[in-house]
């Protein structure tokens, strides 16, 4: 980071702490988060806001913005980076500030939850972790579940040869339109707000999300066939402000730490059960499938050669890969 965003930071930060300051010496922290009220992250957020008000007596409120009330998540990365936002929940933007976190949204890296849980919980972890401070001046204290994202399509797939030359929309992201051409798909890049039409029109011949993804946009009504794929199991990163953190008492430290791992717990149970019953009640509406990803696998182990010039970035790939021989 620049001497200049530095100052800036602890400009920021400065601010937020002295004007946060009301009577009976209570401290209102800001706690932004771009998703919509009733997702299990936001939910999250405002246990861990419970959690914190009873176990600081009331020292501490956080006052939990959601739904773009603290803008995109690039605006919410953004602020605090600055210091101006002291908690935030952060997914894939991350790789927008250092490329090598690229890896928190690889395609058919991770095998299962529990490898996500052990490369985070372990060195892989502390080693994201530094980058992060590094390169967004924010600390992860907890990381929270996603469902996997899956395989909606117009046509079945059972196996991997069903896939070729079918376009898959996929975010505009390098390294994903590199892994989905490796399987021999068709990748094409849309806004989301897109893919309805474009199904409908037949631009494109299936897509990829989360199951919550399909439910919430009806995308039933416009696909019959859902493989799950699972071959992206996501995650997000509660963080706190590193200039924030930095200026607590090790007590403190403790209390929010604690306070991030029950919320995070809590976003894990309410993710898991919210999918079970969307898988309950599409099962009525679309084709459901299981798949063998061994072969998806197979087809893209060498893609992330084509990213090795990024700094740091074959490291992790490897690592996670050799962890991931024991799920």
């Amino acid at each position: 980071m620049s001497m200049k965003l530095m100052r800036i930071a602890a400009l920021a930060t400065t601010l937020v702490m002295a004007g946060s300051a009301v009577a009976g010496a209570q401290t209102v922290l800001k706690f932004a988060c771009g998703s919509a009220q009733d997702t299990p992250e936001v939910q999250a957020a405002m246990r861990f806001a419970d959690i914190v008000a009873e176990q600081s007596d009331g020292k501490y409120k956080i006052d939990v913005q959601h739904s773009g009330q603290a803008g995109g998540e690039r605006e919410i990365a953004e602020g605090q980076q600055l210091g101006a936002i002291n908690f935030a929940i952060l997914g894939g933007i991350v790789q927008n500030f250092d490329p090598a976190l690229m890896i928190v949204e690889w395609d058919m890296l991770f095998k299962n939850n529990e490898h996500v849980q052990a490369a985070l919980n372990g060195d892989i972890g502390e080693r994201i972790s530094a980058r992060m401070v590094n390169a967004l001046n924010a600390r992860p204290i907890a990381h929270l579940m996603r469902t996997p994202r899956i395989l909606t399509t117009k046509k079945p797939v059972g196996s991997l040869e069903d896939l070729s030359g079918m376009k898959i929309r996929v975010p505009e992201m390098p390294a994903r339109l590199a892994i989905w051409k490796a399987l021999g798909a068709a990748p094409t890049p849309m806004s989301f707000t897109e893919v309805v039409p474009a199904l409908q029109l037949g631009t494109i011949d299936g897509q990829e999300n989360p199951v919550a993804v399909v439910s919430s946009n009806n995308l039933q009504e416009v696909v019959k066939y859902l493989t799950k794929t699972n071959h992206l199991y996501g995650f997000m990163f509660l963080t706190v402000s590193e200039p924030f953190w930095q200026g607590l008492s090790d007590e403190d430290r403790t209390m929010f730490s604690e306070a991030a791992a029950q919320a995070a717990a809590y976003n894990d149970e309410l993710s898991a059960r919210s999918e079970g019953e969307i898988y309950e009640d599409l099962s009525s509406k679309m084709e459901i499938s299981d798949i063998d990803l061994a072969p998806w696998r197979e087809a893209t182990k060498d893609v992330y050669k084509q990213f090795s010039d990024v700094d740091g970035f074959t490291e992790l790939y490897t690592d996670i890969v050799k962890l991931g021989e024991k799920f």
